[in-house]
């Protein structure tokens, strides 16, 4: 079941392809290299270093990493996009995507993508608020100095 994550690229590539632009070009491409390099840097840390789950099986291999540097950076773009001004809709839109996010966790552990060997489910929930309000104040900071 290791199509599964790739299917979920696909989906989220035609949803950006598609969806009506609120992020300009350089946006896009910043957003996405930054948390792609969030996000291996992130399982790098805690899958190999501190061995909490694995991805794909032990070790390092080459369609993990692929997915590392897209899947989560396709998400971010999307949430991103969509994402309201005002913090008290942020608020909301952060815990509908917080919801989202711990399912399509919990799905990817279903399908055996995610192998948990130390994490716990809940783990995720202050690690999701932290990189949903990073990536906000990230985009604050892009648009605010160029």
């Amino acid at each position: 079941m290791f199509w599964v994550p790739y299917l979920a690229l696909l989906i989220n590539l035609l949803i950006i392809w598609f969806m009506p632009k609120r992020l300009t070009n350089r946006e896009i491409y910043t957003s996405w290299a930054v948390i792609a390099l969030i996000n291996l840097s992130t399982d790098i840390l805690l899958d190999l270093y501190f061995n909490l789950y694995e991805l794909g099986g032990p070790g390092v291999q080459i369609r993990v990493h692929f997915i590392e540097i897209t899947l989560g950076a396709s998400f971010g773009i999307i949430f991103l996009n969509f994402m309201p001004r005002k913090i008290s809709a942020f608020v909301f839109y952060m815990a509908g995507w917080l919801v989202i996010s711990i399912l399509f966790e919990l799905l990817m552990v279903k399908v055996g993508f995610i192998h948990y060997t130390g994490w716990k489910i809940w783990y995720s929930v202050p690690y999701y608020i932290a990189a949903f309000s990073f990536v906000r104040w990230h985009l604050y900071f892009i648009r605010k100095d160029f």
